[in-house]
């Protein structure tokens, strides 16, 4: 069974508490916008044990109303899900700190510097790798939440 892009949307909304998208009117164009941070994100994706390959499938909704609804071609795992919400999240942050209302106050006023404020958000930025790197690590030396085969031999087990 194929998941759905909104699986992967789900995982990452429970990861950020964002306004951004509130103020839009249309489904549509956030949607898009997540579609991008997920494109992203499949780009990441180092090693994938199940194929990333998407496809378009046409849908109704309860009114009859065409949809165009995105999803994997294969089923994905939760860890595989909940990494790919991770990359989404890293992405996500890093547009927020490089956002102009951010570095424009460098520039704009001379008695108010927003070093500190963009040293925090750079240090949070620093933060979100660090876990990817700590959750790429997990997902690349475990099966269902046991160690790979070859690292059971590497550290002597059989």
């Amino acid at each position: 069974m194929a998941t759905p892009f909104l699986k992967i949307y789900d995982a990452f909304l429970a990861r950020i508490t964002a306004d951004e998208w509130t103020l839009e009117e249309e489904l549509a164009i956030v949607e898009r916008d997540w579609q991008e941070l997920l494109k992203i994100a499949i780009f990441r994706f180092k090693y994938p044990r199940t194929s990333l390959d998407t496809q378009k499938v046409e849908t109704t909704d309860s009114d009859s109303n065409q949809l165009e609804v995105y999803e994997f071609v294969d089923d994905l795992t939760n860890d595989e899900i909940q990494l790919l919400a991770l990359y989404m999240k890293h992405e996500w942050v890093k547009r927020c700190i490089a956002s102009w209302e951010n570095i424009r106050q460098l520039y704009a006023d001379k008695d108010f510097s927003q070093a500190n404020h963009l040293d925090k958000l750079n240090k949070l930025e620093a933060a979100i790798q660090v876990e990817v790197r700590r959750a790429e690590g997990i997902y690349d030396r475990s099966r269902k939440k046991t160690p790979a085969e070859l690292f059971r031999r590497l550290a002597g087990k059989k």
